[in-house]
């Protein structure tokens, strides 16, 4: 059964809830076994449960991060989906922090998982929290094994 506008807003809720609540497992469960993720489009493709995992584990470290993500907009249309919303970035140890607002296209495979999805973000989508320094994660990190 092909998905649909359901699927792919139930899809993008759960991962909205996934990065909001620190649940990867979460976040693996609505992510097909061949899943591409592009953060942002023009990086090297994380791949897979594995892939993909690397990028969570890079983006959490561990519980130094605090991630939240602030949504604001879901559109969904077939098995296509854009999800808008602002990570805030946060590393209290450092007084850093940092907001992104980032606009993702999904495809949603037809058992309702997650196949593809791809991060529309660039350097004018980055904000400073008010009282604290700019953090600036080098992405690259995440590509190590």
């Amino acid at each position: 059964m092909t998905a649909t506008p359901k699927d792919v807003r139930h899809a993008l809720e759960t991962y909205i809830k996934a990065w909001g609540t620190n649940d990867k497992a979460l976040l693996m469960s609505i992510l097909a076994e061949d899943a591409i993720f592009c953060d942002p489009v023009g990086t090297p493709e994380f791949k897979g449960h594995e892939g993909i995992g690397r990028f969570w584990d890079f983006s959490h470290q561990g519980t130094a991060r605090e991630l939240t993500p602030v949504l604001e907009e879901i559109r969904a249309c077939g098995n296509e989906g854009i999800l808008r919303f602002t990570m805030q970035v946060r590393v209290p140890a450092a007084n850093q922090g940092l907001d992104l607002s980032i606009v993702e296209y999904v495809i949603i495979d037809d058992a309702g998982k997650i196949k593809s999805l791809r991060a529309f973000w660039d350097e004018t989508s980055v904000s400073k929290p008010e009282g604290m320094d700019l953090f600036s994660p080098d992405v690259s990190q995440a590509y190590k094994s």
